[in-house]
């Protein structure tokens, strides 16, 4: 437990105080700080307020939710682009960047298919070679095969910084490094590590890190981050055009000589879910209350205590268990015979007990909002469902 947490359980999470819910792998149920902020805007356009500058209230949200994104990432404001889900920030550089024949794109077997099939897109499309690093003996993947497979013909290198599956989290800066030797670029799935881990695209060096909000970022579906290096913002105009592209804070809507905005705006195109930016901020106002060096210490600690006690059933992961190997999310393989959906509905119904069924095992993840109890009376919970099932 971190200083102040108790109170955060309290006033923000009250829906979980009489469960346990190790689910943020698949969503976080909202703070009660970001359904507020959700329905202020709600409110407003149900009944606007005479007199009331809408433009100052939507300013103030969306300076905050930069400024939010660049605190959590360690990275400047301009580099941010709001995106409404993950695959919109990989479609920057599926669209974007100038494909032809004889290129190569490197990706994985472990990949969620946001991550995926984009890549088999293009290589069907534009004669693109399709590379992808295969699954080992451990179930995870190997950064020196991902590495083998980069050369000077690799336009783009797209991977989860944390796989959704087993929770293995590569090294995205040697990677990127042998990427952009090559004269690469380097995408980041990162949905699963935005908000639970440190996740810091300048001291990683990539070029795209893109996130969903409904999982670690606590924020509502219909949101996300995409943070975009200069390096690629200088190589491709964006890939979609609107006035949200250009520069338009003088509001002269006729103007047909406008240029793009700075920095990683210039590749919104136009309007996002609003009501969804306010509800971001608000997520990421939690988060940064808390500082992501904690809440990754936190959890990294959750999780260790999970593979101990996991170890102590008889159980095993396929999770690395080195922290820097790892997220906030582990896979865990129980016997074959056992029915795995049965489990999860009787963990649910009998013992409130939240976690996932997903790639042949179990899946435990972890947030600010969990404690040692917690994972305490998951495992003495998982230890009693397997005796029966």
């Amino acid at each position: 437990m971190y200083e102040g947490q108790d109170e955060i359980r309290k006033k923000e999470f009250p829906q979980l105080l009489d469960r346990v819910w190790l689910s943020s792998s698949a969503f976080t149920p909202h703070p009660k700080s970001v359904v507020k902020a959700m329905h202020q805007f709600i409110d407003y356009f149900h009944d606007p307020t005479i007199g009331k500058d809408v433009q100052e209230l939507f300013d103030n949200v969306n300076n905050g939710t930069y400024n939010g994104a660049a605190k959590l990432m360690k990275c400047h404001s301009e580099d941010i682009s709001l995106v409404v889900n993950t695959a919109h920030g990989l479609n920057f550089p599926l669209h974007g960047l100038d494909w032809k024949k004889g290129d190569n794109v490197v990706t994985s077997e472990l990949e969620f298919p946001t991550n995926y099939y984009p890549w088999k897109y293009i290589s069907r499309r534009k004669g693109v070679e399709f590379r992808s690093a295969k699954i080992n003996e451990k179930t995870q993947i190997s950064e020196d095969e991902i590495i083998s497979l980069i050369d000077e013909n690799t336009k783009l290198v797209a991977l989860s910084l944390v796989q959704f599956n087993n929770g293995q989290r590569v090294d995205a800066k040697k990677i990127a490094k042998v990427a952009h030797d090559n004269g690469a670029l380097v995408a980041l799935d990162a949905i699963q590590a935005c908000g639970g881990v440190e996740v810091y695209p300048k001291e990683m060096d990539v070029d795209f890190v893109t996130a969903g909000g409904p999982k670690f970022l606590m924020a509502p579906l219909g949101i996300g981050l995409c943070y975009i290096s200069s390096r690629a913002i200088e190589s491709m105009d964006p890939p979609l055009q609107g006035t949200g592209n250009y520069d338009f804070k003088d509001q002269n809507w006729m103007d047909r000589n406008k240029s793009y905005h700075k920095g990683a705006k210039r590749f919104e195109n136009g309007t996002v879910p609003f009501y969804c930016v306010a509800g971001l901020k608000a997520a990421l106002d939690l988060i940064n209350s808390v500082g992501i060096e904690t809440v990754a210490s936190h959890n990294h600690g959750l999780i260790q205590q999970l593979i101990e006690g996991i170890e102590d059933l008889g159980l095993f992961t396929i999770t690395p268990h080195e922290p820097e190997k790892r997220g906030a999310l582990i896979n865990v393989r129980v016997d074959a015979k056992k029915d795995l959906k049965k489990i999860v509905e009787i963990l649910e119904e009998k013992y409130r007990v939240t976690i996932t069924n997903r790639y042949g095992g179990l899946r435990f993840a972890s947030q600010l909002y969990n404690t040692e109890k917690d994972i305490q009376t998951a495992l003495s919970s998982l230890k009693e469902v397997l005796a029966k099932v």
